[in-house]
C-alpha cells in the first residue's frame, strides 16, 4: 500500500501490537501525530520528553512488552537521552521513534530548527540498536527489526529515526508481513546442562543469585522449584528483587553485607548458580560479595556472563529454559539436596534485617508493605528512604518493585509509575520519592491528572540532598555545599493541581493515607517529613 512515513510509523506500530504510546508532539513529527488520530493507538501526553521516556520504560517493567515514546529532533532526543539511558542499564526494553531535519541538511548546522551534529551518534550510546529510516519503504522493516532487537537476548532500548524528508514523503510499504514478535526463548544445550548437573550433585552447600535477568525471563517458578529442589538459599541483585518471593523461608533478597550473617553463610557454600546478573559493583561492594569459586552462570547476553565473577562454566541461554532443563535432570537422577536447613536460612533473614544498612528506618518501609498488595507495584526514585526500600521492602512478584539502579538518575520514580499503572491499570502503584528528586520531574503530575490515574505520591521530605550532604559529612569534614533545598509546599503545590494531598507523620500516617488514596481515580501527594542524622 502506498502511506506517508508519518502513517507508515503508526501502522507499523499497530501491526506489531503496541497499544499505547508515549510523547509530545512537534512540528517535526505531525505527520506521525496526524495518522495516530486515526489509529487504536492510545497516546499519552507528557510534559517533557525526559518524563515520556521514563513513563515507557516504566510501561516496559511493568507489562514485559516493549514501551515506545515519540520525540521531536535535537531537543526532544537529547531529552529523552537520560531516559534511555536509565533503560539501557537496567535492561528494559523502549523504542524511541524521532524525527530528524531533511537528510540533505543533516550534520551540517546550517541553522535548521532543532539541528544537531550527530543525532543517530547521541542515541547510539544509550540504545542495543539505532537507525535510521531513509525511504520510505524502510519504516516498517526497521521498526520491526527494533522489536526483533528488543525480543531477542538480553532486552535493551532500540531507537528509530525517521527524517522530515521522509515522514512528508510517500511510499509503498509491506505492512502484511510484520507482526507481534515473540520473547526469543534460548533453551540451553544439553552438554551444559550435563555439566552443571554435574556439578550440582558434587555440592553439597548451594546458594541461588537471581538477578534481573530472572525477572525479564519469568523464570520465578522454576527457581523456586530448583531452591527447594536442593535446599538452597537465594540471594537477589536490586532488579532481582521478586524472582523468588521474599517471605519463602529460603529466600535472602539483598540482604548481604560485608560481614554480617548472609556474608557468613556464603563463606560456606561450594557452588553458585547464577541466574540473569552481571554481578554488579553496587550489588557485590565491587566484588567483595564472597562468592564460591565454583560457579555456574545463565545469561542470555554472552557480553555480561564474564563480567565481574569469572565462571567455572557459562550457559549463554534463557534463564527459566535453563532452571526447568536442570529441574528435571535432577528430578530423573532422583538429586534432592539439602544444602541448609530451613530454620537456619530463617536465623540468618532475621540476624541480617537487624543489622542491614537502613535498618532502623523499617518502620517506614512496613507501612509501605502492608498499604500496598501483594502484586501491587512500588516505584523508586534516587532517594534515601528507597535505599531503604532495596534492603528492607520484601517483594513478592516479579516486576512489582522498580528502582533506578544502574544510571540511577533522580526523577524516575512519577513518570515510571504513571507508565506502569497506563500498563496495569488494575494494579495498586505507588510512586516513592525524595523531596529533590520529585522536583526533576514533577511537572509530570499534570499528566497524572489529565488521565485519571490514581497513584499515590510518597514524598519523603527531609529538604535536602540528604545522600551527598551525608557524604560531604563524613568524607569533607562537613563542609556542606549545594545541598540544602527550599522545597514549594506540597500540599498546596497539589491543591494548584486540584488533587488531594496529606502530610503523614508517623508509619501509621503514611499506611492509612497510601490505603485511602489508592481508592480514588487521581493522584494523592503525600508529605512525609523524615530526617537522616548526619
Amino acid at each position: 500500500m502506498r502511506v506517508q512515513g508519518g502513517e507508515a510509523v503508526v501502522r507499523s506500530l499497530e501491526r506489531l501490537g503496541v497499544e499505547v504510546v508515549f510523547g509530545i508532539p512537534g512540528v517535526h513529527t505531525l505527520e506521525i501525530y496526524d495518522a495516530l488520530y486515526d489509529s487504536p493507538i492510545r497516546h499519552v501526553l507528557a510534559r517533557h520528553e525526559q518524563g515520556a521516556g521514563f513513563m515507557a520504560d516504566g510501561y516496559a517493567r511493568a507489562s514485559g512488552r516493549p514501551g515506545v515514546a515519540i520525540v521531536i529532533t535535537g531537543p526532544g532526543v537529547t531529552n529523552v537521552a537520560t531516559p534511555i539511558g536509565e533503560a539501557y542499564a537496567d535492561s528494559s526494553p523502549v523504542l524511541v521513534v524521532a524525527s530528524n531535519v531533511a537528510q540533505p541538511w543533516q550534520g551540517q548546522m546550517l541553522g535548521h530548527l532543532h539541528d544537531l551534529k550527530d543525532q543517530l551518534g547521541v542515541m547510539r550510546a544509550v540504545t542495543k540498536w539505532a537507525r535510521r529510516a531513509r525511504r520510505v519503504d524502510e519504516v516498517p522493516a526497521l521498526i520491526a527489526e527494533a522489536f526483533c532487537q528488543m525480543a531477542h537476548g538480553r532486552p535493551r532500548p532500540a531507537y528509530v529515526e525517521v527524517p522530515l524528508d521522509v515522514l512528508g514523503g510517500y511510499g509503498e510499504v509491506d505492512l502484511e508481513s510484520i507482526g507481534p514478535v515473540q520473547l526469543d526463548r534460548q533453551a540451553p544445550p544439553a552438554a551444559a546442562v550435563e555439566l552443571a548437573t554435574a556439578a550440582i550433585e558434587r555440592a553439597s552447600r548451594i546458594i541461588l543469585y537471581c538477578g534481573g535477568g530472572a525477572v525479564a525471563n519469568e523464570a520465578s517458578a522454576e527457581l523456586v522449584a530448583l531452591a527447594e529442589q536442593l535446599g538452597a538459599p537465594v540471594l537477589t541483585s536490586i532488579q532481582g528483587k521478586g524472582a523468588v518471593p521474599e517471605d519463602h523461608p529460603l529466600c535472602l533478597g539483598t540482604l548481604w553485607e560485608a560481614g554480617n550473617a548472609v556474608d557468613r553463610l556464603l563463606r560456606q557454600a561450594d557452588l553458585a548458580l547464577v541466574f540473569g546478573s552481571k554481578l554488579g559493583a553496587q550489588d557485590t561492594a565491587d566484588g567483595k560479595m564472597p562468592l564460591p569459586v565454583t560457579m555456574v552462570r545463565v545469561d542470555v547476553d554472552p557480553r555480561e556472563i564474564l563480567r565481574n565473577y569469572c565462571p567455572t562454566q557459562a550457559i549463554v541461554a534463557d534463564a527459566r529454559e535453563t532452571a526447568r532443563a536442570l529441574l528435571e535432570a535432577l528430578r530423573s537422577r532422583g538429586v534432592r539436596k539439602a544444602s541448609w536447613p530451613v530454620a537456619e536460612v530463617e536465623e540468618v533473614k532475621r540476624q541480617a534485617l537487624a543489622s542491614s544498612w537502613g535498618h532502623e528506618h523499617t518502620a517506614w518501609m512496613r507501612a509501605l508493605r502492608a498499604a500496598i498488595p501483594r502484586d501491587g507495584i512500588l516505584v523508586n526514585d534516587m532517594t534515601m528512604m528507597c535505599y531503604v526500600g532495596n534492603r528492607h521492602y520484601p517483594v513478592y512478584q516479579p516486576r512489582t518493585y522498580f528502582f533506578p539502579t544502574g544510571y540511577g538518575t533522580l526523577g524516575f520514580a512519577l513518570p515510571a509509575a504513571i507508565g506502569a499503572k497506563i500498563a496495569r491499570p488494575e494494579a495498586t502503584v505507588v510512586a516513592a520519592v525524595g523531596d529533590g528528586g520529585f522536583q526533576y520531574t514533577m511537572q509530570e503530575l499534570a499528566t497524572a491528572v489529565q488521565f485519571r490515574l490514581g497513584i499515590p505520591i510518597v514524598i519523603f521530605d527531609d529538604s535536602a540532598y540528604t545522600a551527598v550532604k551525608e557524604a560531604q559529612a563524613r568524607e569533607y569534614d562537613r563542609r556542606f555545599i549545594a545541598v540544602d533545598l527550599v522545597n514549594p509546599d506540597f500540599v498546596a503545590l497539589a491543591a494548584s493541581y486540584g488533587i488531594p494531598a496529606v502530610r503523614a507523620g508517623s508509619p501509621e500516617e503514611l499506611a492509612e493515607s497510601v490505603v485511602e488514596a489508592t481508592k480514588r481515580d487521581r493522584p494523592t501527594l503525600i508529605d512525609v517529613p523524615v530526617c537522616f542524622p548526619l
